[in-house]
């Protein structure tokens, strides 16, 4: 499949999950546009040091960008006077970068394949996921003021795949180990993992 590419410092998109991003940048205010006008996908790469960023060219592979990302569909929630938009991504599942393709724009189109996964919980892992959960609450009644907006947020929070990816979203405070829980293809080693950080203290408060 053909993604567009939209590298990020730090910033991993969980399937399942919604990433709200102000969008200033003229050649990716363009890329976004296009991409919900054709629905296209938008692959969302980490980029772990801005420093490294560099030129690419077609057929080429992006040699800044982590391998495996994150895609999804945007979705345009405000556009504001000075023409910037403020913009979900609602994520889809996870792929690995190709190569940067030739389509003229001033954006990057890649080659996309997506990556399987196993998204089925084993029984002996339903309490970890019940702790991971019971943490995720507790973040947002204390973080979100909204009764609204936390109704939603918890009503949204009924498969383990939106259980974990919310939880590294948003207490998991290393961005190398976000992208880490991204990289399993299995949502076993992904609950367990994160169940380890949380009981080593590796979370935000």
């Amino acid at each position: 499949m053909e993604v567009f590419l939209f590298p990020l410092v730090n910033v991993t998109l969980f399937p399942r999950t919604t990433k709200p991003l102000n969008i200033f940048e003229p050649r990716y205010l363009s890329m976004i546009k296009e991409a919900v006008e054709t629905q296209t996908p938008i692959a969302v790469g980490f980029i772990e040091d801005p420093s490294k960023v560099t030129p690419v060219r077609p057929g080429e592979t992006v040699p800044f960008v982590r391998e495996v990302a994150g895609y999804g569909y945007a979705q345009i929630i405000e556009e504001r006077l000075n023409g910037t938009l403020l913009v979900f991504i609602q994520g889809q599942g996870k792929l690995r970068l190709g190569k940067v393709l030739d389509r003229g724009t001033p954006y990057m189109v890649c080659e996309g394949q997506i990556i399987p996964e196993k998204t089925v919980l084993e029984p002996s892992l339903r309490l970890e996921l019940n702790s991971l959960h019971k943490i995720l609450t507790r973040w947002i009644q204390t973080h979100i003021p909204d009764p609204a907006q936390r109704d939603i947020f918890m009503r949204n929070l009924t498969h383990p795949e939106e259980i974990v990816g919310s939880f590294a979203s948003y207490l998991v405070r290393d961005y190398d180990l976000q992208q880490m829980v991204l990289e399993y293809d299995d949502i076993n080693e992904k609950v367990h993992f994160l169940h380890r950080l949380m009981e080593s203290n590796e979370l935000t408060t």
